[in-house]
């Protein structure tokens, strides 16, 4: 029986996908679920800077700005998924590369599944630029199911 659940949701509709698959397949009466949105702060690395000109938002401002908005953006779709049904479930948020903290909170809370959304990226696209369900379902210690 599957008791500690994990979802990974960044707000596309996979991700959303996913979180509705946890909740209606997944999910027993005393499972407890729980939901992580990574902001990936090294996304923006390369163009994160400090500097700024008078009346121009530095590059390091324009990415947290984004970052915010997007975990805003995936806690109001959490929220309306879970909105109206009877459960309770545990938000994390964290920083940092998806792949490790994903398989890191996944050990920290005992899951016994992780479910996340497909990219829906080709191989080619997996091969140069990697994919984090690819990752986490090699690396995982426990199931993976991947939602398209």
């Amino acid at each position: 029986m599957l008791r500690k659940i994990l979802v990974a949701c960044d707000g596309s509709l996979q991700s959303e996908k996913a979180l509705i698959a946890a909740i209606e397949d997944c999910m027993a009466e005393d499972s407890e679920l729980h939901i992580v949105h990574i902001m990936n702060i090294k996304k923006f690395s390369a163009i994160d800077s400090e500097s700024s000109y008078d009346g121009v938002e530095s590059p390091h401002d324009i990415s947290r700005k984004f970052l915010e908005k997007n975990r805003d953006e995936t806690v109001n779709m959490i929220d309306r998924v879970c909105r109206g049904r009877d459960m309770i479930y545990t938000l994390h948020v964290k920083g940092g590369d998806p792949r490790h903290e994903i398989i890191d909170l996944a050990a920290e809370t005992s899951a016994d599944l992780i479910v996340m959304g497909s990219t829906g990226k080709g191989l080619g696209s997996r091969i140069l630029l990697g994919s984090v369900s690819a990752y986490v379902s090699v690396h995982s210690p426990v199931s993976a199911l991947i939602v398209k």
